[in-house]
């Protein structure tokens, strides 16, 4: 049986819930987005986008539903025109676009917001972490070890590996 006050398994395997691995991941992504430099991208931290990496090229984008929307999110709690991000004079910003849900950056509702490595930026029901990574192979031979894209995949595996061991015990 499962220690469900000390959320333990029968073999010590630790089991955590969906919302502790989003803060985990989150807590993780926050550290590496203030470290050093690199180029500004959305990560998702909450389903379905977890692990999905928007880079932020251009100076304008626009978040939705929409199917010409740069950012294309198709989630029900996302308006189909949900909010734009804008760089301009040095600075990254979020403003909402008169979404039902709303737009938040560390859970504050905002109409508009400057961004910074670190902020937790929510359209809606989906959340992402606004950071600075390395791209592509550059990051691979820098010999700084794995891209947040392998963390994330081997989060992901623990994370499935956590819940099928959950779901198994308490059947």
């Amino acid at each position: 049986m499962v220690d469900k006050k000390n959320k333990v398994g029968p073999q010590g395997t630790q089991v955590f819930d969906l919302n502790e691995v989003e803060s985990l991941l989150a807590e993780q992504l926050k550290q590496q987005a203030t470290e050093g430099k690199g180029s500004p991208a959305l990560i998702g931290i909450s389903k379905p986008f977890s692990g999905k990496r928007f880079m932020l090229k251009d100076k304008v984008y626009q978040v939705g539903r929409k199917h010409d929307c740069s950012i294309q999110l198709d989630e029900p709690s996302v308006s189909s025109a949900h909010a734009k991000l804008v760089y301009s004079d040095d600075q990254w910003k979020v403003i909402n676009l008169l979404s039902s849900n709303g737009t938040f950056v560390n859970g504050d509702k905002v109409s508009e917001s400057d961004i910074y490595p670190g902020d937790r930026v929510r359209f809606g029901g989906v959340e992402f972490m606004f950071s600075l990574v390395e791209e592509g192979r550059a990051a691979k031979r820098s010999g700084k070890g794995m891209g947040i894209g392998a963390k994330v995949g081997i989060i992901g595996i623990i994370v499935i590996a956590a819940l099928g061991g959950a779901a198994y015990y308490l059947m």
